[in-house]
């Protein structure tokens, strides 16, 4: 790679090749980005690959160039450039290589590297290289069960990637039918659920409908949880509390008149 000043004109922001999210997932360049670009330029050069003599490719740091051609009035800026002739696998090496550099991959970031690097080696060769640098054992498995993650529908996928959606809920959601695997991702998306309670949320859920011979779907229509998710007074770790506490209750009816009548004699 060797610096070189590019025209930011002829970069291709819409060839994704290198991007390690999803095509329809697109981040917001940060204001705090913008204003640090302002005040001290581009500290980190973004890596670009040639496609043409004209035209070019980012392979790392897409948003600190939006964010430089919306900080100065320049069109031109430094860039490590990969030439063309590299290959695209090893493009894709050095896009791991920088991404660990700055965060630990979300699941959805390793299923897109797993899917991409898939086109030119197989299963096996990717978890003999690259596995051990993501901190995984080589073993052909952890790239089969990340692939899943991208058979889900968008919205739960890019909450997988934004942590808002814990991997191991998000593999049993798949395991459930569509309209129940929406309800309850709806329910922990307006709640803003954790990771805990995301896992006994789906686990009481599942065993209520089982055991009433109904569907998930059904059971989140009770006018009871509606109430309580719309409450106007209630905050969200409110609501939070009042839902976990009503399906307790529904999963361990017993118990929770048992705990009523020990109440009601305190009292």
């Amino acid at each position: 790679m060797q610096i070189s000043r590019i025209n930011i004109n002829h970069v291709d922001f819409s060839d994704s090749t290198f991007d390690l999210t999803p095509s329809y997932y697109s981040e917001n360049v940060p204001s705090s980005l913008i204003e640090s670009i302002k005040r001290s330029g581009i500290l980190h050069p973004p890596i670009v690959k040639e496609k043409s003599s004209s035209s070019f490719i980012v392979v790392a740091g897409r948003k600190r160039l939006l964010a430089a051609a919306r900080a100065t009035s320049g069109l031109s800026f430094d860039c490590l450039k990969i030439p063309e002739k590299s290959s695209d696998l090893e493009t894709l090496a050095i896009v791991l290589e920088e991404s660990l550099l700055s965060h630990p991959l979300s699941p959805i970031e390793r299923a897109v590297f797993f899917e991409k690097t898939l086109q030119w080696i197989d299963d096996k060769e990717v978890a003999k290289r690259f596995l051990p640098l993501i901190g995984l054992s080589p073993s052909v498995y952890h790239i089969r069960k990340d692939l899943k993650l991208l058979e889900l529908e968008e919205p739960l996928v890019i909450a997988v990637h934004l942590n808002r959606l814990d991997e191991k809920v998000a593999f049993e959601l798949a395991k459930l039918a569509f309209s129940d695997r929406m309800a309850l991702f709806e329910i922990i998306s307006t709640l803003k659920l954790s990771v805990g309670n995301q896992k006994k949320l789906a686990v009481i859920c599942r065993e209520l409908a089982a055991r009433q011979n109904t569907t998930i779907f059904d059971l989140l229509r009770d006018e009871e949880i509606d109430e309580i998710i719309n409450h106007p007074e209630a905050n969200v770790p409110q609501k939070t509390a009042n839902l976990m506490k009503w399906l307790t209750g529904r999963r361990f009816p017993r118990l929770s008149r048992a705990e009523k009548e020990f109440q009601h004699f305190i009292t």
